[in-house]
């Protein structure tokens, strides 16, 4: 005997519990974190402040020559990866999507005034690292 379903001899509710999962253990997710992970509540609160949740971290660059096994070249670029895409995707596409052109850029020294628009650097952060002390050279006395 063939199963024809035809809105007369169907049955919604037998064939919904003939093929739904019931989960019997109790769920591992807290909902205590529920409006924390709202999108929604994510965004409005942006809008409102101007911030990102607190754990989110600014991407920076650097100088990585000190890497000298495999293991830590790959954690660097891994690093790198993951910050060029933590970039607002407007600046992403600036570089084409390429983290390669990005650190190019930056490592201009005439793209400076560039990425400070682009808010990738603060006037503070050039101002630090231009008035820090520079380290004594060795034979002469600490300042």
């Amino acid at each position: 005997m063939s199963c024809v379903k035809n809105p007369i001899t169907y049955d919604r509710d037998q064939n919904s519990s003939g093929s739904t999962f019931v989960f019997r253990k109790p769920s591992l997710t807290k909902q205590s974190f529920r409006d924390e992970c709202d999108i929604n509540n994510i965004l409005r609160k942006f809008n409102v402040t101007g911030q990102l949740p607190a754990g989110s971290v600014q991407p920076q660059y650097g100088d990585f020559s000190g890497i000298t096994d495999y293991q830590s070249a790959l954690n660097a670029v891994m690093a790198a990866q993951d910050s060029f895409l933590a970039l607002p995707a407007k600046i992403r596409s600036r570089f084409d999507n390429d983290p390669a052109l990005f650190v190019e850029f930056a490592s201009d020294e005439a793209n400076k005034d560039e990425m400070r628009a682009m808010g990738l650097i603060s006037q503070e952060t050039v101002q630090a690292v231009v008035s820090s002390p520079s380290e004594p050279v060795l034979g002469e006395p600490a300042q």
